[in-house]
């Protein structure tokens, strides 16, 4: 059960976090672009949601250490463009 509200304290933690990037232009200064990471996250049961918000689904509010760590990793092992390795939840090592 992903969170259904912002700082749902029940919410289920995920397992594993992967990020994948892809380069995107600036409306504003099209000659210029940007890095875009979207997060995906699997979970106990083996369901994985894509797109997620990984703020919300870390708990970064409760859990600010273990939820920069495993963005960090997740980061580390993404590469320039495409889909990165999945890491652990919280200690973002390579699964």
């Amino acid at each position: 059960m992903s969170p259904k509200q912002k700082n749902d304290p029940n919410a289920e933690m995920p397992v594993a976090v992967r990020a994948s990037a892809s380069w995107e232009r600036r409306t504003r200064w099209p000659k210029t672009r940007y890095r875009h990471i979207q997060w995906d996250a699997r979970f106990r049961d083996g369901r994985e949601e894509f797109g997620v918000k990984i703020d919300q689904v870390l708990q970064g509010w409760r859990y600010p250490a273990d939820a920069w760590c495993v963005r960090a990793g997740a980061e580390r092992e993404c590469p320039e463009e495409g889909i990165g390795l999945w890491v652990d939840y919280p200690y973002g090592q390579p699964l």
